[in-house]
């Protein structure tokens, strides 16, 4: 038999065996559960992995136990299942209740977006009244000066008597 040839599969980088137990990165952890590599480090945080640092600095890594992987696979596929069995009957009254739900939510959404534009709309009447309003005052304010600076204009006698 010939020695350094290697059969069957090359092994990934950042795994180690992958049928026996071992340890492999956050990436590929991430890819044996379907989900991403924070989620992997978020279950390392809440003990619901396995795992073991790796280098040092910015270099440090997670390294999984692939046992604590297998685990957490078998754990959530079984709780998936217990969920689909035992609530298979409910399903479709959830969905109409949601649908119900929503149904309900929008039609308060459409009334608060309706109230909102007539509060809009009588909003801008106000201004258009107000700037109305303000320039009739500053057209009268102007007419009232005028007629102060003609009076100022005449003589004290012609005041006095009129003329």
């Amino acid at each position: 038999m010939e020695t350094g040839k290697t059969h069957g599969q090359a092994r990934t980088e950042g795994a180690d065996l992958s049928g026996e137990s071992g340890w492999v990165t956050t990436d590929v952890a991430a890819r044996a559960v379907r989900v991403s590599p924070r989620t992997i480090r978020r279950f390392i945080e809440r003990g619901l992995l396995e795992a073991k640092p790796d280098g040092e600095g910015v270099e440090r890594r997670w390294l999984v136990s692939v046992d604590s992987l297998h685990a957490l696979r078998a754990a959530r596929t079984e709780s998936a299942k217990t969920v689909r069995e035992e609530d298979a009957d409910i399903i479709p009254d959830n969905v109409a209740d949601v649908l119900r739900d929503m149904a309900a939510r929008i039609e308060a959404r459409t009334a608060e977006a309706v109230e909102m534009r007539t509060r809009l709309e009588l909003t801008e009447q106000t201004r258009s009244s107000a700037e109305e309003e303000a320039r009739r005052l500053r057209e009268e304010n102007d007419r009232l000066k005028a007629e102060l600076e003609a009076e100022r204009g005449k003589g004290f006698w012609n005041r006095l008597f009129g003329s």
